[in-house]
């Protein structure tokens, strides 16, 4: 389907610009775009079309062009801008996106806007060279000062994003940029009469009480401490306190190394063969799905948790098989300098948007990225709490929402995340206030949490390396060598020292020694300056 064309649906264009000269300010003082319009040449209209992935999302797998809320979203930044506009979206199934792009980009059948991972993403790994995306720098100069501001430096020389001081793609950030944390079960903490813990050791007394105390009543010493699930994704926040995390990398002896193969790492891998010797985690850590595992903590059976703070709605009390669950979170074991560190920082990119190099108006989805990434009120209220009148309603100046009546249940991570393109307004703490999944101001704690206690991974803008490109198995993901040898070592079927020394020798063999030489010759060309 080729992209829509249509410039404006469902208000005319007489009736926008009586809206226009009527006068249109932004509620943060900041000065309307559209002011200008109404005092010059009025703005002609113009369209475009994003194409994404559903997210598996069910709204967003059958939503029509010209959509009530891509209609609200068009309306409000018109009315913002003085520039009349319609915003629509396409997307396309998330299990097969990559594929659907390869054959979008072979057919020329592409939208105005295309959202992927990276501008070098798998569905369209050569469209830099090729010349299919837009430089957006001069772009953003003149249209996008409110993107510039709010997305981080380190976040623009990202090669996700440019390319030789080219910038080819606009992020969405993540909400928080490192939106993970350390979740508990705070009543369990307190029937066992604990404080929180602060250090190693307090952490290994919690997970023995909950072992041998029975926290949720059930007379069966089912309790698990820190349940892990099939790769180390949602396991690693005890990593960083050993000083080795999975994924990152060290400049050591004139070395830039992977820190899984460093013997720091080897410390951290015995100290989760401990907690499973004490069982503390769960016997099927490697293999257990991420079903399985929601489905254990849900089920009243853990006691602290790694998993992204956006999706604290899973953890409502209600879920907690009818339990009164008290949910909050922890900052992480302090080592002995008083230093937290429960991983390292990412990129904080959900997605990026490229604008197609054949685009007729480039300056207005720039200028709407500008107005997503303002402070404009109606525009928070809008990605927050969805159309007045049909999601939420307003008492004494009050926003009324349910997040769970049948007019948000399935859409609000619709309007608040899937055609959001800036931010993920299910962390807005005015949303997670009405929708009451955990105290307003854990969450706050939280988030402060992930800003004080993750490292700084030193590789996070090296570019894909080589020599390892079509070597998985050096990585860290399923099937690599790292989780066969941690899944090996930590269920006691290899002696740890044994198994971690031949992964390392196995490591540099296949592929990594290349590596290293590739990454430190980078590391001193673009570090050492």
């Amino acid at each position: 389907m080729k992209a829509n064309q249509r410039i404006w649906t469902g208000v005319t264009a007489a009736a926008l610009m009586t809206s226009v000269l009527t006068a249109c300010t932004s509620s943060n003082n900041e000065p309307a775009q559209g002011q200008a319009a109404a005092t010059s040449k009025p703005a002609q209209p113009a369209s475009f079309t994003i194409l994404s992935n559903d997210g598996g999302n069910p709204y967003a797998k059958q939503v029509k062009p010209d959509d009530k809320y891509f209609k609200e979203a068009s309306r409000l930044f018109s009315e913002f801008s003085g520039k009349p506009t319609t915003v629509n979206w396409q997307y396309l199934d998330a299990a097969t996106y990559s594929q659907l792009l390869s054959v979008r980009f072979a057919s020329n059948d592409l939208t105005e806007v295309i959202s992927s991972t990276s501008i070098t993403d798998k569905g369209h790994p050569t469209a830099v060279e090729n010349g299919a995306f837009l430089p957006l720098n001069e772009l953003l100069d003149k249209y996008g000062q409110n993107i510039k501001k709010k997305v981080p430096q380190y976040v623009w020389d990202n090669p996700s994003i440019s390319r030789d001081g080219k910038i080819y793609a606009i992020p969405k950030l993540l909400t928080p940029l490192n939106p993970k944390g350390l979740y508990y079960r705070k009543d369990w903490l307190d029937k066992l009469g604990l404080k929180p813990p602060e250090t190693l050791e307090d952490y290994l007394a919690y997970f023995e009480a909950v072992k041998t105390k029975d926290p949720n009543g059930n007379g069966q010493a089912d309790e698990i401490g820190y349940p892990l699930r099939g790769g180390i994704n949602f396991g690693d926040s005890f990593f960083g306190y050993f000083g080795a995390n999975p994924g990152s990398w060290t400049f050591t002896d004139g070395k830039f190394i992977p820190d899984i193969i460093r013997p720091e790492m080897k410390q951290a891998i015995a100290f989760y063969k401990q907690l499973y010797d004490k069982g503390y985690i769960n016997k099927d850590f490697a293999t257990i799905n991420a079903a399985d595992w929601s489905k254990l903590i849900l089920s009243d059976k853990a006691a602290l948790w790694t998993y992204d703070l956006r999706n604290v709605a899973d953890y409502t009390t209600e879920k907690f098989a009818g339990k009164s669950a008290k949910v909050d979170f922890l900052p992480g074991p302090k080592n002995a300098q008083g230093k937290i560190n429960i991983g390292d920082r990412g990129l904080g990119v959900a997605k990026v948007f490229m604008i197609n190099a054949k685009s007729k108006n480039p300056e207005r989805f720039v200028e709407y990225m500008n107005w997503i990434y303002s402070d404009d009120a109606k525009k928070t209220e809008f990605f927050d709490f969805g159309i007045e009148g049909q999601n939420f309603a307003k008492k004494d100046g009050k926003i009324e929402w349910n997040a769970f009546g049948p007019e948000n249940k399935d859409d609000k991570v619709f309007y608040q995340t899937m055609m959001n393109p800036s931010w993920d307004a299910r962390m807005d703490l005015a949303v997670v206030e009405k929708t009451g999944t955990v105290d307003k101001a854990a969450l706050q704690r939280a988030i402060g949490y992930t800003e004080t206690n993750l490292g700084d991974n030193q590789a996070l803008n090296m570019p894909a390396l080589e020599s390892i490109k079509t070597k998985p198995e050096l990585g860290i993901d399923a099937g690599s060598l790292f989780l066969d040898m941690f899944a090996k070592v930590v269920s006691g079927k290899e002696n740890t020292d044994t198994a971690f020394d031949k992964f390392v020798s196995d490591w540099k063999k296949r592929g990594g020694d290349d590596a290293i030489k590739e990454a430190t010759d980078w590391y001193n060309k673009t570090k050492k300056k």
